[in-house]
């Protein structure tokens, strides 16, 4: 094997270092919105001249502007700088299991487009994903220039490394299908994919609570599968093949109904949205009439919802063991049940877990306007950009 000179080893070794530091810059104004570069130099701990150079540099590529004079500390007067995001686009795509969502957001996470198109078992996994390729062309077509990369929220299990689903309960098939290879081969992007409660986690960690940079969050995912996203200090957990947080196959019940995972007594069997609409005799449509006989406190309904809330609080006692989280967070489909599942889910997790845990936990509502997995499917691709942002520019 031919050697590497030294000095293009201390070169490469020098550009990774200017990559880091830029993509440190770009995270610390993405988070503060307009700052100066004094305070970027304070919050990075980098030299201002350093500072002064990479910001020049990107100021020069488009990705930085200069907003006017800025009120700083002690009356100071500084130049405002901001990310400039609208130029550089991303496609985020959610796969569920009855639909397929596809917007189109800049690397600040303003939405341009989003449609939704009703996807079914019995068409087969090959039909719904050439409906999300045409999908995805019809987002892209008129902004082929600015789009820079493709990200995908999955149902899980979820073999990210691999770029593949390991099972989609409701849904057999899709285990064939590489998406990642497949889509990136097709649109010649990089295209990320993650499980969708780790994309909702991650979304709500950067849109909801940008401030936030400690702590140990827990985002459930509890719509017609059941997953969670465990957020550390702003890094997701994803475990040797990308897997953790697929709390939908824990069993609660050895002897319990059988999943298509293999094991009995799943927890998604009982706490789903699909769970919940073969319990009251429901089509997979009506989950709309669901939270409608929610809203009147039809007594069959409410009760349906409280049994599922409760085994999803049961569940989650586990979850609070394993990962001693300070925050739990509430999303996707069984959300919209308010307030029913909210002090449900609490009541059960201060009834079983120690006390000096369940008192320091905070349980709360998703409260992203949107999909939180959709946005999360969007903001994995941005977060790959921002890893390295001189792919900005190709």
């Amino acid at each position: 094997m031919k050697p590497t000179p030294a000095n293009a080893k201390k070169g490469k070794n020098l550009e990774d270092v200017l990559e880091m530091n830029r993509s440190l810059l770009i995270r610390l104004m993405r988070k503060r919105g307009v700052c100066s570069r004094a305070e970027l130099t304070q919050d990075s701990g980098l030299n201002q001249s350093t500072i002064t150079n990479i910001v020049g540099e990107l100021i020069q590529w488009g990705l930085v502007v200069e907003t006017g004079v800025i009120e700083g500390k002690k009356g100071r007067r500084s130049i405002g700088i901001k990310l400039n995001c609208e130029p550089y686009k991303v496609v985020g795509i959610r796969l569920a299991r009855t639909f397929i969502s596809v917007a189109l957001y800049d690397l600040g996470g303003q939405e341009y487009a989003n449609k939704q198109i009703p996807i079914r078992n019995s068409e087969g996994p090959e039909a719904a994903f050439a409906k999300m390729k045409a999908l995805i062309a019809e987002t892209i077509r008129s902004h082929e220039d600015t789009v820079k990369a493709i990200g995908i929220a999955t149902p899980g299990p979820l073999f990210r490394g691999e770029g593949r689903i390991a099972l989609m309960t409701a849904f057999p098939g899709w285990e064939k299908i590489n998406l990642q290879e497949e889509l990136a081969q097709q649109f010649q992007l990089p295209v990320c994919i993650e499980h969708d409660a780790k994309a909702g986690a991650l979304a709500h960690w950067w849109f909801a609570e940008p401030q936030r940079d400690r702590g140990v969050m827990v985002y459930v995912a509890a719509g017609q599968g059941v997953g969670a996203g465990i957020v550390a200090d702003g890094k997701l957990f994803r475990g040797a093949l990308g897997m953790a947080g697929e709390i939908g196959h824990m069993s609660i019940d050895y002897n319990g109904p059988l999943c298509e995972c293999g094991h009995r007594g799943c927890l998604e069997l009982y706490c789903s949205t699909t769970a919940l609409l073969k319990k009251l005799g429901k089509e997979p449509s009506a989950l709309g009439t669901v939270w409608q006989e929610l809203r009147r406190r039809e007594p069959v309904t409410e009760e349906a919802v409280r049994r599922a809330a409760w085994f999803l609080g049961f569940g989650l006692v586990s979850i609070v063991n394993a990962f001693d989280p300070d925050r739990i967070i509430l999303g996707d489909e069984l959300s919209s049940a308010g307030v029913l599942l909210l002090e449900t889910v609490k009541a059960v997790i201060r009834e079983q877990a120690l006390p000096d845990v369940s008192s320091r936990l905070t349980i709360e509502l998703a409260s992203l306007a949107s999909d939180d997995m959709l946005i999360g499917a969007a903001t994995t691709a941005i977060d790959h950009l921002l890893a390295r942002p001189s792919v900005l520019l190709c």
